[in-house]
């Protein structure tokens, strides 16, 4: 991607905070969602300070599935691949990339490793971590669950990083079956806890889609599953972007 003059970001940003309603362009009428679901309940400093200071924004998403973020491997590298479109249209002339690490079954304590280790590796401004559905699974104990999380965010706060912490997809089958809200409540409260870390509602926000009838990929019929999952996909990146600006936006008050 081109670069630009750190004046010119400096100018874009400021452009992007004087405009508070304006909207990145939707993949999809299907991802509208309220906006509590991608308004930034505080700011995003590193972030911010990457943008206007380098041109340079670097993002490490680290989880479980096929972040993966859920899906196939295919439905990953898409995923990232319009998570840095998002982003590049959301930061005109700023040079982006965004890299993923994990694996499928891993629980939080799987995962500090892999966030400690992306974090000296790739040193990103912000960090996405989603995590709390391998731990709701198998009973982790939530207290614990919570540690490790504000563990690994005080590392990364420390490097300097931002955080985004993304809780569990939405299922009708495994809401039935598996208590996420401890887990939930954990990364909502490490997020209310921690200047320059907020908190992803990926599972409020399927929930709206499927009961809107916009996204909802376990009652899609089969012959359309591939395309449902995709649109969720490119609609999650589309809603995370959106958070991440609007972050970038109060961090440039």
């Amino acid at each position: 991607m081109i670069g630009c003059s750190r004046s010119f970001v400096a100018f874009a940003v400021l452009a992007l905070a004087s405009s508070a309603s304006a909207q990145l362009a939707s993949p999809d009428q299907r991802c509208a969602a309220p906006a509590e679901f991608t308004t930034a309940a505080g700011a995003l400093p590193n972030t911010a300070a990457a943008i206007t200071k380098r041109g340079v924004l670097r993002v490490l998403i680290v989880g479980t599935g096929s972040t993966t973020l859920g899906g196939t491997s295919a439905q990953a590298a898409l995923y990232t691949q319009r998570l840095e479109k998002e982003l590049a249209v959301a930061f005109p002339g700023v040079s982006v990339a965004v890299q993923t690490r994990g694996g499928r079954a891993l629980t939080a304590g799987d995962l500090l490793p892999i966030v400690i280790e992306g974090l000296e590796a790739f040193r990103p401004d912000l960090l996405i971590w989603q995590s709390g559905t391998v731990d709701a699974v198998r009973g982790i104990d939530p207290d614990g669950f919570g540690q490790t999380i504000a563990a690994g965010v005080e590392k990364a706060l420390k490097h300097p990083a931002d955080v985004i912490l993304m809780d569990m997809q939405f299922s009708r089958f495994s809401r039935a079956a598996v208590n996420y809200g401890p887990y939930r409540h954990g990364l909502d409260s490490i997020a209310n806890a921690h200047p320059g870390v907020l908190a992803f509602q990926r599972y409020e926000l399927m929930r709206f889609w499927a009961a809107s009838g916009q996204i909802d990929v376990e009652r899609a019929p089969r012959s359309e599953w591939r395309a449902q999952a995709d649109l969720l996909h490119a609609c999650l990146a589309h809603a995370l972007a959106e958070m991440i600006r609007d972050g970038v936006r109060r961090a440039s008050r």
